[in-house]
């Protein structure tokens, strides 16, 4: 009976730990090597857990183990310290954004095992390992870049972006319904001069910034399924940005003004912080590639005049972001460029895109 009773409590009681990937679906993201993009979410059991190493094991398609990397709380200023977040309280989910997220050309990408190691209160090892078998991800879409002219990725979707490292657990974002990261592969475009300048002056007026007011294209074929207009521009210390619109009014209104394009087949693009009262097109509209919809704007949750983008999985707030490849822009390496047929860009890169005829 006693051994019964045992048996019945082990099997009630939670696991230590849960560990789950998210996206369920891992995408790798090509561009000079391979890009991952995903987080853990972590629930620690009973009781807190503090993270003390994380370790992946990279095998290529055939099975064959091409490398190992750890982070760890060795020395005086341990690697685990990047670890977005390492103290879990029991029943609280936290995330974890994958600290491996990138591997040169010669290491072929297959599959990875991650191993977790904690250490509860009593300083019992407590043991957690998470397979991973990302697949290539090609858009359907024909994309090109939505602006012209020698453009800035002020910000991309790399380990340290803004948009990459988005905590759909942080109360705030729980609040407002955020429960994806739909942002995951976004770029911030900002127009810049020949010196790489993003604007004259102090910078704290929208028309000091050559790519305040420019055209917005339609990156690709689709229809329009969501667009907003109305929200004013953001200008010389004013924000009309308002996070509550997000619950009670629009949550897509963290873009200020903006457009979704259903291109088809799952893909969807978000053109955001548009220029008020700019949009060219309404929902429903038919658009052609390189049509011009809108300008550039700063507007929503913006700082100054620029363009958001994102590939996405569908038109509401918790979709799934989706690695985007742009056809036809050169690539600036100082005095040298060269051109791309069709590729990635991330944060910092300084592109060319040919005008729209």
């Amino acid at each position: 009976m006693l051994s019964l009773l045992l048996a019945l409590q082990l099997a009630a009681a939670p696991p230590a730990v849960t560990i789950t990937v998210a996206p369920a679906q891992v995408w790798l993201e090509e561009r000079a090597g391979s890009h991952l993009n995903f987080d853990f979410a972590v629930q620690a059991g009973a009781d807190s857990l503090w993270l003390q190493k994380v370790e992946v094991s990279v095998f290529d398609p055939g099975g064959a183990l091409v490398l190992r990397k750890f982070i760890d709380n060795n020395g005086f200023s341990p690697s685990i310290s990047i670890v977005s977040h390492r103290v879990f309280a029991p029943g609280q989910p936290a995330l974890v954004f994958n600290p491996f997220d990138y591997f040169p050309p010669d290491v072929a990408v297959g599959r990875l095992r991650y191993a977790f190691e904690f250490r509860d209160a009593r300083r019992t090892t407590v043991s957690h390992t998470v397979e991973v078998q990302p697949r290539r991800y090609q858009p359907r879409a024909a994309l090109r870049v939505p602006l012209s002219g020698r453009l800035l990725v002020w910000d991309g979707h790399d380990e340290n972006a803004h948009h990459r490292r988005l905590d759909y657990y942080h109360p705030v974002a729980q609040q407002v319904g955020i429960r994806r990261n739909f942002m995951r592969y976004a770029h911030d475009f900002v127009v810049v001069n020949e010196q790489g300048e993003m604007h004259r002056g102090d910078g704290k007026q929208n028309a000091q910034y050559p790519g305040y007011e420019q055209p917005v294209y339609a990156p690709a074929a689709g229809r329009v399924v969501a667009a907003y207009a109305r929200q004013p521009d953001n200008d010389n210390g004013q924000d009309y940005f308002d996070p509550r619109d997000l619950v009670g009014k629009d949550p897509l209104l963290l873009y200020g003004n903006y457009l979704v394009l259903d291109h088809g087949q799952g893909e969807f693009s978000v053109l955001g912080h548009l220029r008020q009262n700019s949009l060219l097109v309404k929902v429903g509209d038919q658009v052609r590639a390189d049509q011009p919809l809108a300008r550039v704007g700063s507007s929503g949750s913006s700082y100054f005049p620029h363009l958001h983008y994102e590939l996405r999985t569908a038109a509401e707030l918790n979709a799934e972001g989706l690695p985007a490849y742009f056809r036809r822009f050169q690539l600036l390496r100082g005095h040298r460029s060269r051109a791309v047929g069709q590729g990635a860009v991330d944060s910092g890169d300084i592109i060319v895109v040919p005008p729209r005829r």
